[in-house]
Order: C-alpha cells, then sequence, then structure tokens
C-alpha cells in the first residue's frame, strides 16, 4: 500500500481537531488560577458551588465514595469553568443514577453536571425568581465561540442525549453557538416566574446581561427535558442558605415598578438607566440621590441592596435611598 501526504481533507480535519484540543487545553490552562469550587456533603446530599477549575472529577468520586447513601448532587452558584470535566461529571451523575437540584444559579459547564443528572429538579433554597440553570457553547480566553471545540465535543448531541431526547434539536442548535460567553439560555421554574408569558430566555446579542428582555422562548424547562419534575428539592442547608439572604423593604406603594414618569430622578439620563435596570435578572435593586441627579443600580449578586447604595453614594457624595428592590417600589417621599 503506497503512503504518502495526507489527502487535503484529512490534514483539514486533523488541524480542526487540533485547534479544538489546543483551545479546550487553553481554556483548562486558564480556569487553574480560579478559586477551588467547595464540596460538601451533608446527609444524603452533597454540594456543589462555586467556580469548576478541573480537579473536581476525582473530588467528587471521592466524596461519593466516602458517602454512599449520597442521592442528591446539589448545584450552586457555579459560573462553569472547565470544559471536559462539566461532561466528565455529568456522565458521572448519569452512570450513578443521582437526584440533581440547581441552588441559585448554574451556568456553562455546570449546566452539563446538572444535565447529567438522572432525575432533574429546582430547589426552594433561595428565591424561584433567583433560581435557573444557564447554557451556551464553549468559548476561548477572549469570549468568542470556539465552534470545533463545539463540533468535537458534540456538545449538542450530549445535550439531547441527556434531555433523554426531549430538547429541541433547533434550539440547542442556536444556543450551543452564541456568539459570546455572556450570551446564554435561562431556564427558571415555569411555575414562579413569568415574563411576557415565558420562563426560559434565549440571550445572544448586546444586552445578553439583561435576562428578562431578551428573546423569550415558549417552552419550559420541563418540556425540554431540562428538568423532569416541577416538584421542588429541599436542600439539607436550606436554613443556613436563607439566613444569608438580606431582607428586603417592604413595598412603599409609591409607584407601580413600571412607571418609569414616577421615579424622582431628573435627567433624562437616569431615566433610561431605571428602564435598563426593568430588563435585568433578579434579584436587582435601585439607588438614587436626595436631589434626584444621581442613581446606581446592581443586579445577578445577592449583595445587590448595599452595591447600589454604595455606587450611588460614590457619584453623589451624600447618601442615598433605595427606590426599587426586584419587583416592587420600596421609596417613600418623606425618606428624602
Amino acid at each position: 500500500m503506497l503512503t504518502g501526504s495526507p489527502s487535503p481533507r484529512s490534514r483539514s480535519s486533523r488541524l480542526r481537531a487540533a485547534a479544538a484540543a489546543a483551545a479546550i487545553a487553553f481554556c483548562v490552562a486558564a480556569a487553574d488560577t480560579t478559586v477551588a469550587m467547595e464540596i460538601q456533603t451533608t446527609g444524603d446530599q452533597i454540594i456543589l458551588s462555586g467556580p469548576v477549575i478541573g480537579d473536581e472529577l476525582g473530588r467528587v468520586h471521592d466524596a461519593l465514595s466516602a458517602s454512599p447513601i449520597i442521592t442528591t448532587v446539589i448545584l450552586r452558584n457555579s459560573p462553569g469553568g472547565h470544559i471536559l470535566t462539566g461532561y466528565r461529571i455529568g456522565e458521572l451523575f448519569r452512570e450513578r443514577g443521582l437526584r440533581t437540584a440547581v441552588s441559585g444559579f448554574c451556568y456553562s459547564s455546570c449546566s452539563r453536571m446538572f444535565l447529567g443528572g438522572r432525575w432533574r429538579h429546582f430547589t426552594d433554597d433561595y428565591p424561584l425568581e433567583y433560581t435557573h440553570v444557564g447554557f451556551h457553547g464553549h468559548y476561548g480566553r477572549d469570549g468568542r465561540l470556539n465552534r470545533e471545540a463545539v463540533d468535537q465535543l458534540d456538545l449538542k448531541g450530549w445535550i439531547i442525549r441527556h434531555s433523554d431526547g426531549r430538547a429541541d434539536v433547533a434550539l440547542v442548535e442556536r444556543w450551543v453557538h452564541i456568539p459570546y460567553n455572556v450570551g446564554m439560555i435561562h431556564f427558571y421554574h415555569p411555575l414562579f416566574v413569568s415574563r411576557r408569558g415565558a420562563s426560559t430566555f434565549l440571550c445572544e446579542g448586546p444586552g445578553a446581561t439583561l435576562v428578562f428582555a431578551c428573546e423569550p422562548i415558549a417552552k419550559t424547562a420541563l418540556d425540554l427535558g431540562v428538568v423532569t419534575s416541577l416538584d421542588l428539592v429541599r436542600s439539607n442547608d436550606r436554613a443556613s442558605v436563607r439566613a444569608t439572604i438580606p431582607l428586603r423593604p417592604a413595598a412603599s406603594g409609591w409607584a407601580d415598578v413600571e412607571d418609569v414618569r414616577r421615579v424622582p430622578l431628573e435627567p433624562e439620563a437616569g431615566q433610561e438607566e431605571y428602564r435598563r435596570f426593568l430588563r435585568a435578572p433578579l434579584p436587582r435593586a435601585f439607588a438614587v440621590s436626595p436631589t434626584g441627579q444621581h442613581w446606581a443600580w446592581n443586579s445577578g449578586t445577592r449583595d445587590v441592596l448595599n452595591q447600589a447604595l454604595l455606587r450611588c453614594a460614590q457619584r453623589s457624595g451624600t447618601t442615598c435611598k433605595l427606590y426599587a428592590v426586584d419587583e416592587v417600589v420600596v421609596w417613600q417621599r418623606q425618606s428624602q
């Protein structure tokens, strides 16, 4: 049999595979400097929280072996991270027939861990409007989509298989090819979250961080096999989690939160920022200065109240007050 130079097609395939592998390895190396994911067991649950840096598979395997009574995996407030670890841990959970449940947010590689569960649920650790799972593609350090990695690892096929064949193929095709890593498809509990009649939102464009302003998707997490039940799971440490959530001020009745005209702001630019605030995901808080000349808002973190007040004070040089928190107005005239 004669041998020689590879054909242009085979050479191209090898180059694509090498590029994807190099990109994946690069992402792995970049994640190694991140604070490690926290892993703890409590009764029949194992709780994973924080970023995925790449050493979790062995640690999770050891924890499960040491506690054979574990039936449930709680995935809490994880932005994701290491690409391959998300796949491998998700596959481990499926092999062991474990139940997974999201506590707070679970994005990117964490979402593959979640989808690996034989049964998949939301928890009620945090308010349900704060609780969601987010999926997207694979990305390089520059935040741009790495199509080669998506194709080589068959991300679309993996998602469809682990959704038990219920995922919408065309929709998965869209979300695994979101161009930038700030974009994502977000799944909320459909019985507790509804915006424009939807609980699923596909964020692709420049406003990708303003979740509720993104494209509403009619199909729910249950429809698409992201979760297998709408029954809520309660984490064994729920009481301690709830204790960390700041108390929201009571609604004042001053105005409907959507009524921009009632916001005590002078500049038109402030009203435009308030409109952006209304499209931001929960939790969120909007603060205004006594003169109405300055404002600040924060969204997506548990410390939104303090952050909004702090930023407003820094801009105005004086003490600010909260105007709106989440979906209610808390401002009162006498507080100014």
